[in-house]
């Protein structure tokens, strides 16, 4: 019982926390080691492994040739301080290619014909200057005689600062002796006798004809250097053995003592790390989905996902973090940036630690599904073979046809291949009938799903139109069909529910308004009335008198706005009566403009109505007459003042389209399209007048009348657009027709406009506004 409980605790949560636990923070480990080997390596290569003596390695064979670099410079090239200050190690030609790249001056005309004299501040000419250059040759005689003399200058200041760099970095090494000698032998320049370098085990001399290299015992490449290779000089150098405090060569010593004994230390580490992540690892793949030995496996979320499909994920992840990885350990090794190469350094950690998640997630889900027995099933192959096999069970419409027309097609073989066979015997006449008898029936179980099939079409073509009480008799339905006939007959129910719903919601919503705005109507009027009243009083108070222009102001704006609730509400209900005539749209815009000259003087406005010839198109003229407004109305409260509102009007074979252009004062950073809708306008503070009803209004009236309505936007210019059917009649009638009654025409339909809204006030409200005028008499 005890070996048991032992046992089970091993399955308990706790533990596998803690190992997982103990599996990051090995991985972290082995992260670490790794980091740090890297670092190593970088800095010494593979001399950190296969040397064991400091002076054969590549990295102090390389600063000793740094060294020995700065004492050739010194004493080899530049000699002296005094020799650099009279310009005697002056290169012509690189202080005149710099000299030319410094002041962007390119070789032509002028430069081929002159040269620079020797002292670098004047110009001899060699040929003959044309005379179209002559201004650019003075300017450039000026600054060759004005600036090249300080750029020489500076080009010495640049020799002497590096001559002194030199100097100071060979009087820092305390490990480094040299000295240099002239052909005769005798020493001239270095900070070390010949005897001291002699008395050296690590030498190498140099000269032009001959070098010798005692380095080291190992020569991985020859040093060369132009500076020696074209002079009379030889240069001895060495470095001293042991190695004493204060340079660069005792440093990369002490970085070298460090690097080796560590290396042991590191590799113990990282391997005990290894060994116990492994060992954690193969402990969470043996408990990894179940809480006792042998007990019922407990699957994951990341489980459900089919085996090809992980591995893919997994492997997509994998690469992805490879290339990351390379990537950011260029940045971290070459770079050489100290606190990016920190960051970078933390962003390679955090891939490391996803990528082992990842990889211990994919090892457990497949541990699960063995344990499971499901990794096979798992998988979309297993899924795509059982899909095959539901085929053929009947269960669905795919495997009803799969299996009608593999029996059809196995009876056709078999019959016809029995004709073959008893082709030249009196069966044959037996298995002919019976292919006949056979492609007969077949034939007839066809026609009967068609029909079937027709019927089902039938009913959602009805669906489609709208007419919902189209019913499908289900038991004229092929059973191969009879399901899909169940779906089109619950899609025409729940289509009929959903669309009695909504006209019910409508229909009581539009009530609703149009009640209300008749009730709101008459108590309006009143008020209208009386602070019209009030308008003509003498009142004394010039605070009351602001008051009641407010009130007037605000008043009228109610009533505007009850007036557009009742006509959307009458546009939405489709309680709108059409009676089309033969309008010319150009004199209606220009009437609808007229009528709205003083707001538009308002506004500042300049309107421009482009129209070369009139265009009669057949609409309502009192729907037409509230268009033209609603549209002029959004205008004149949302263009910029100042700005100019453009009209066209023009035909097509079949329409007459106006279209009206402004230009926004207020940026549309929103669906223009929404503007259409009810309630919604363009100003979104609504510091504006407006209800925002009036484009709303205007898209109804032209869709009943059989037009369109339509807004585009770009930028900030606005466009709308409204398309009517053309006028059509007798050629005889429209010659008789003249420009006369065409005036006529428009002032009958405005006048009948104004009739239609009088009539909308009712008896009481009339009355009410005889009562309040009577009171108004003396």
């Amino acid at each position: 019982m005890a070996t048991k409980s032992k046992k089970s605790k091993l399955y308990q949560t706790g533990w596998k926390v803690c190992a997982a636990c103990i599996l990051f923070i090995m991985a972290l480990v082995i992260f670490f080691c790794g980091v740090v080997f890297s670092s190593i390596t970088k800095n010494w290569g593979r001399s950190i492994l296969t040397e064991e003596n400091f002076y054969d390695t590549v990295e102090l064979r390389n600063l000793f040739f740094s060294a020995l670099d700065e004492a050739v410079l010194a004493d080899v090239y530049y000699e002296s301080e005094a020799k650099i200050q009279s310009g005697e190690k002056v290169d012509r030609e690189a202080l005149l290619a710099g000299f030319k790249r410094y002041y962007n001056i390119i070789d032509g005309v002028i430069t081929g014909n002159t040269e620079i004299n020797d002292t670098y501040d004047g110009l001899i000419v060699y040929g003959v200057i044309p005379e179209r250059l002559e201004d650019k040759f003075i300017e450039y005689e000026e600054l060759v005689e004005t600036r090249l003399p300080q750029y020489r200058q500076m080009y010495i200041q640049d020799q002497l600062d590096e001559y002194r760099e030199a100097v100071r970095y060979l009087e820092g090494l305390t490990n480094f002796y040299y000295f240099v000698e002239d052909e005769q032998g005798r020493v001239i320049a270095g900070n070390a006798t010949r005897a001291e370098v002699s008395s050296k085990s690590h030498t190498i001399m140099l000269s032009a004809e001959f070098s010798s290299d005692n380095l080291s015992d190992k020569s991985y490449y020859a040093y060369s250097n132009a500076y020696v290779e074209n002079s009379n000089y030889r240069v001895y150098a060495a470095v001293d053995e042991p190695l004493r405090e204060g340079d660069d060569f005792y440093d990369l010593y002490q970085e070298f003592v460090l690097a080796k004994t560590s290396m042991p230390y590191l590799f113990v580490v990282s391997t005990v790390a290894f060994l116990l992540f492994m060992i954690c690892l193969v402990y969470l793949i043996r408990v990894a989905g179940q809480k006792t030995k042998g007990g019922q496996v407990k699957y994951l979320l990341v489980d459900r996902i089919y085996n090809e499909i992980h591995f893919l994920l997994v492997a997509l992840f994998g690469i992805f973090s490879f290339f990351m990885a390379l990537t950011l350990l260029e940045f971290i090794l070459y770079r050489g940036m100290p606190f990016w190469s920190y960051v970078f350094l933390t962003l390679l950690g955090i891939l490391y630690i996803a990528d082992v998640a990842v990889g211990l997630s994919y090892v457990l889900s497949l541990s699960r599904q063995i344990k499971g027995k499901i990794l096979a099933r798992n998988t979309l192959v297993s899924v795509f073979l059982r899909k095959i096999a539901s085929l053929f069970t009947g269960a669905t419409f795919r495997g009803w046809m799969l299996l009608v027309m593999l029996a059809y097609g196995v009876g056709n073989c078999f019959l016809v291949f029995m004709i073959c066979m008893y082709f030249n015997s009196s069966l044959v006449l037996l298995f002919f009938g019976l292919l006949i008898a056979f492609n007969i029936f077949c034939l007839y179980l066809f026609l009967r799903a068609l029909r079937s099939l027709k019927r089902i079409m039938i009913s959602a073509r009805e669906t489609s139109k709208g007419n919902l009480t189209y019913q499908l008799d289900l038991a004229e339905i092929s059973p191969s069909f009879l399901n899909f006939a169940e779906d089109i007959a619950n899609i025409q129910d729940g289509l009929k529910n959903a669309v009695e719903e909504a006209v019910k919601g409508e229909r009581m919503k539009t009530e609703l308004i149009t009640n209300v705005s008749h009730d709101l109507k008459t108590p309006l009027t009143s008020i209208v009335t009386y602070v019209d009243l009030l308008k003509q009083q003498k009142l004394d108070n010039p605070v009351a008198r602001d008051y009641v222009d407010v009130l007037q102001v605000k008043s009228y704006r109610l009533k505007q706005l009850i007036e557009d609730l009742i006509e959307a509400s009458k546009v939405s209900s489709g309680n709108v009566a059409v009676e089309k005539m033969r309008i010319d749209y150009r004199q209606l815009t220009m009437q609808a403009i007229g009528e709205m000259e003083e707001k538009i003087e308002e506004a500042k406005l300049e309107f421009r109505l482009s129209c070369p010839e009139p265009v009669f198109i057949e609409a309502d003229g009192r729907h037409m007459w509230r268009i033209l407004e609603n549209m002029l109305s959004n205008v004149i409260k949302y263009s910029m003042v100042g700005s100019r509102v453009y009209i066209d009007i023009f035909q097509t074979e079949e329409h007459g389209i106006l279209v009206m252009k402004n230009i926004s004062a207020a940026p549309i950073d929103f669906d223009a399209t929404r503007l259409t809708e009810r309630f919604v306008r363009g100003d979104s503070s609504r510091t504006t007048e407006g209800s925002g009803l009036g484009l709303s209004i205007a898209q109804s009236l032209a869709e009943v009348q059989g037009g369109t309505f339509g807004i585009q936007v770009d930028g900030d210019l606005f466009k709308a657009i409204v398309s009517m059917q053309l006028w059509r009649n007798d050629p005889s009638e429209e010659e008789d027709q003249d420009d006369e009654m065409e005036e006529e025409s428009v002032e009958e339909t405005k006048d009948e406009t104004e009739m239609m809204e009088m009539e909308e006030c009712s008896s009481e409200e009339q009355e009410e506004m005889q009562i309040d005028e009577e009171e108004q008499k003396p």
